[in-house]
């Protein structure tokens, strides 16, 4: 039982310390912060006190943000960082046999390393709301605006349990990203591109429904008015009802689980990179 307390707190550390995860994790932040006052500020401008970028001037809206933006674009950035810092560096460098050898049960240890990963997803959308709300109450101080109608603390946590299930979601495609790459550069690329290159085909009249990004926007229930105002993803048209949802996403996640699986079988992974 000691040596697994200390295998979490070895992969804890690793990413936490780890420059891309920090890197990246400030970006995300600060990212959401600038879409959030670009979406205040538009709602001043236009007399919208109802808007949902108004929303991050109150705690409950600003963890409901948090986590629409934590199972969005901001989300999958961090997951593919943690991914890249917990697994494609050990593969990168030539590690990864020496830690099997010191800690047998690779399944395990794939596992551990996920959950770290979504342990410091679930974080750092907390750590955001705080952040968000931050942005929101200075906005609404500077602007003597403020929102009539922002979620409740149920709402809000609602969204976050939404978002959890995307941000696992994430954690499967970053790590199957990891696990085919295995460079940290490659993690990010192959865990964020086929989200950008997808992107302009969810307008497509038939595709909408079959696109993962709807899929997750539909989870997510994701408003319309607050797209690129309050958080990134692209997913018009709106999602119907006909939107497979959650068994699609897990669906997804299972499939990115069996590349995982599949991948981290094999012996090239194991050997020092050239």
């Amino acid at each position: 039982m000691t040596g697994w307390f200390a295998c979490w707190y070895a992969e804890l550390r690793k990413a936490v310390l780890s420059p891309i995860v920090l890197l990246s994790a400030a970006g995300a932040a600060l990212l959401a912060a600038v879409m959030g006052l670009y979406g205040f500020r538009h709602a001043y401008r236009h007399f919208k006190d109802g808007a949902p970028a108004t929303y991050i001037d109150e705690p409950a809206g600003a963890l409901w943000a948090a986590a629409q933006h934590s199972g969005t674009f901001v989300g999958l950035l961090v997951a593919g960082a943690l991914a890249g810092a917990l697994y494609a560096v050990e593969c990168e460098s030539g590690m990864w046999p020496s830690l099997l050898a010191a800690r047998p049960g690779r399944a395990r240890l794939l596992a551990l390393k996920g959950a770290v990963a979504l342990l410091l997803t679930t974080a750092f959308t907390v750590a955001l709301a705080a952040v968000l709300f931050a942005a929101g109450s200075a906005a609404a101080g500077v602007t003597g605006f403020a929102t009539s109608e922002g979620p409740g603390w149920g709402t809000a946590a609602m969204a976050l349990a939404r978002s959890l299930l995307v941000q696992a979601l994430f954690v499967a495609v970053a790590f199957a990203a990891a696990s085919l790459t295995r460079r940290t550069v490659g993690t990010m690329a192959a865990t964020l591109g086929p989200v950008i290159v997808l992107a302009p085909i969810v307008g497509i009249e038939g595709i909408a429904p079959l696109h993962p990004q709807t899929w997750v926007a539909a989870w997510l229930r994701l408003p319309d008015e607050a797209q690129y105002a309050l958080y990134l993803w692209t997913r018009e048209p709106s999602p119907g009802t006909g939107t497979p949802g959650v068994a699609a996403l897990l669906a997804l996640a299972a499939a990115h689980l069996g590349v995982l699986a599949l991948a981290s079988r094999g012996d090239r992974l194991f050997r020092p990179a050239d």
